[in-house]
């Protein structure tokens, strides 16, 4: 007899749970990895009739036993690697890579996939848009009617584009992840982009953020500020913000005291079936995704992306960040990295870079200030007003630019570590 799984997931749509289920004969039946997977766990595709007997009986899959144990044709459907137009890859933040692979049919249709994604709150269909592309890592984004300049994390290129193109588009979309959309207005005011002579709006993927960085942000360049959250191995915009998502998240009472508020973020039901495993008391537990759509090469069901997610309801999650980020004194590390945006004097002195690190019950906040800027007393008291007692640093270190010793290779290229669970206690 099968026992109820430890999850949580909304029921879904007739349609959906079609797709789910094909996904799941699909896999079961074409890809070699998922079928040694399957008989590893003793689970009959026959007995996997509908949503429930998929979440009480399929495997959780990871990277560690999908792209570190099989070769990727295993993990293909056919067992092959067939008509690859793109591939997407992981940061390797965890010292190994997962890959995203992506048909010529599905890369023809990336253009209308980020336009379908972009227009509900840009308006990007009927605005001459100029999108900057500043993220890292070579991702892609098409579009078939936005003018898209890729610069990666080179701050200069974007600021020279600005200047030359902005005045010619009736709004600029600047898209990067936080600490790069930080160097980029620090720059910016180093050459006196005046950003209210444009209309500016961004999206900002990688990590989460928290609300007094979206102010600052939106502050210094006069639009909007989104989140969207993407995977390699699953894809792009899987879950995302809107008006009403930030404004229900600005609504929502605090969960504890001196809790770090969740991002809250939207999904396409009938693109992403999310389940939230072994879940706490709140709620809170694995965000588990698997993809609905019948034509994707490499199938990817119940994979679990390393964050903390709550859902709220049938096309919306909670989700409070990394796994890992969950710090030894149970705050978050989203906390203290909002915290640095909290006075916006401070904040234009400090990249966003912080190294939190535990040691023989001391807490100490390593901070690296902006190129040219010298520690004061004073920045550091205000930081630390800026954090709540209960979970307050026993102290915080200012470090200069340079000098700043806990290594993003200073060129925006690599995702930051703001705590490593292995250096706690040392």
């Amino acid at each position: 007899m099968l026992t109820a799984p430890v999850v949580h997931f909304s029921a879904p749509a007739p349609l959906a749970a079609e797709r789910l289920l094909g996904e799941f004969h699909r896999a079961a039946d074409h890809v070699p990895a998922y079928r040694a997977l399957l008989a590893e766990a003793g689970v009959r595709a026959i007995d996997v009739r509908d949503a429930w007997a998929f979440s009480a009986l399929c495997p959780l899959l990871s990277k560690a036993n999908t792209f570190d144990r099989f070769p990727l044709e295993s993990l293909c459907a056919g067992g092959e690697l067939r008509d690859v137009g793109e591939v997407l890859t992981s940061s390797g933040h965890g010292g190994r890579f997962s890959f995203g692979v992506i048909s010529r049919a599905e890369a023809a249709s990336s253009g209308a996939f980020v336009d379908a994604a972009l227009d509900p709150p840009y308006q990007v269909r009927s605005r001459k848009t100029l999108a900057i592309n500043c993220l890292p890592m070579g991702v892609v984004v098409s579009s078939q009617c936005m003018t898209v300049a890729t610069t990666s994390v080179r701050e200069d290129m974007a600021v020279a584009l600005v200047k030359t193109f902005g005045a010619g588009y009736e709004q600029i979309v600047l898209i990067g992840d936080p600490l790069f959309m930080k160097r980029l207005l620090d720059h910016a005011a180093e050459q006196a982009v005046d950003w209210r002579q444009y209309r500016v709006n961004a999206i900002v993927g990688e990590e989460t953020f928290g609300e007094q960085f979206r102010r600052y942000v939106e502050t210094c360049l006069g639009g909007q500020v989104l989140s969207s959250f993407g995977v390699a191995e699953l894809g792009l915009h899987l879950c995302y913000e809107t008006a009403d998502t930030v404004a229900f998240a600005r609504s929502r009472p605090a969960e504890a005291p001196g809790a770090w508020p969740p991002m809250i973020l939207s999904f396409n039901p009938e693109r992403t079936f999310i389940e939230i495993v072994h879940p706490d008391a709140q709620g809170y537990g694995r965000l588990t995704i698997s993809m609905l759509d019948p034509n994707r090469q490499v199938p990817m069901l119940r994979y679990q992306t390393g964050d903390v997610a709550k859902l709220l309801d049938g096309d919306r999650i909670a989700l409070r960040g990394r796994l890992r980020e969950t710090l030894p004194n149970g705050a978050q590390v989203g906390l203290y990295k909002d915290a640095l945006y909290a006075n916006p004097e401070l904040a234009r002195r400090f990249t966003g870079a912080t190294r939190l690190l535990f040691s023989g019950g001391r807490f100490t906040m390593h901070v690296q200030l902006v190129k040219g800027q010298k520690a004061a007393p004073v920045f550091e008291r205000g930081l630390l007003g800026e954090i709540p007692a209960d979970v307050r640093p026993s102290r915080v270190v200012l470090w200069p630019y340079a000098q700043f010793p806990f290594g993003m290779g200073l060129d925006y290229e690599r995702k930051f570590s703001y705590f490593i669970p292995e250096e706690a206690g040392r």
